[in-house]
């Protein structure tokens, strides 16, 4: 075989290589949505799981699309070792960015105060501004117990409707309750409530 012929062969297989890896990453791509869609983050996962799935895929894309699946399945355990997992990850800006805002979710949702506290910084120093307001907010208000912001969140409700009216009385009605004025907290729940049934009724 003449190195002509060499040549186009190599060509071939690497072309035809390509096809096959690019046919597999729209296949699992396919199955990961259909299970996503259909609620069975089982087996989303197997398929996460296999080796074929972290060839295509690079190391953090396949732990964020894991990391997502477990906070849905509210695995605590399993969502914090991920977590920890990515964090040693060599990651460029936007990559670390998007971890952080799913970790400070996470962390809050646990009470983690020692490692939301840790998170916030990093989203107050790097992140963006109005994203870094919203969590210093979110932080005060579930693990410090703060009532702080009753009277701004009062006074944007005026221009609130559907599901921003119902996160703002949800709020308000956590920080009533932070602030001991069950009857208010009570109030501000049920308006969240008649508002989210709005907004879904639309």
């Amino acid at each position: 075989m003449d190195m002509k012929t060499v040549g186009i062969v190599v060509v071939v297989v690497a072309l035809a290589f390509t096809i096959y890896m690019e046919v597999q990453k729209r296949a699992t791509f396919a199955k990961l949505e259909a299970y996503l869609r259909e609620g069975d983050l089982e087996n989303y996962l197997k398929v996460l799981d296999r080796p074929l799935t972290n060839v295509l895929y690079p190391k953090y894309n396949v732990l964020f699309m894991r990391l997502n699946a477990l906070l849905a399945m509210d695995d605590a355990e399993k969502t914090a070792a991920v977590i920890r997992e990515m964090g040693s990850l060599k990651m460029n800006d936007e990559q670390r960015i998007a971890l952080a805002v799913k970790a400070f979710t996470f962390y809050v949702e646990i009470e983690d105060e020692l490692h939301a506290r840790e998170v916030l910084e990093y989203l107050e120093a790097n992140g963006d501004e109005s994203m870094a307001k919203a969590n210093r907010l979110t932080y005060d208000i579930f693990l410090k117990g703060s009532h702080a912001y009753i009277n701004e969140m009062e006074s944007a409700l005026s221009d609130a409707s559907g599901v921003e009216e119902a996160l703002l009385c949800q709020m308000l009605a956590i920080q009533y309750d932070n602030k001991g004025d069950k009857d208010r907290s009570a109030s501000y729940r049920e308006r969240a409530e008649r508002s989210l049934d709005a907004a879904v009724s639309k």
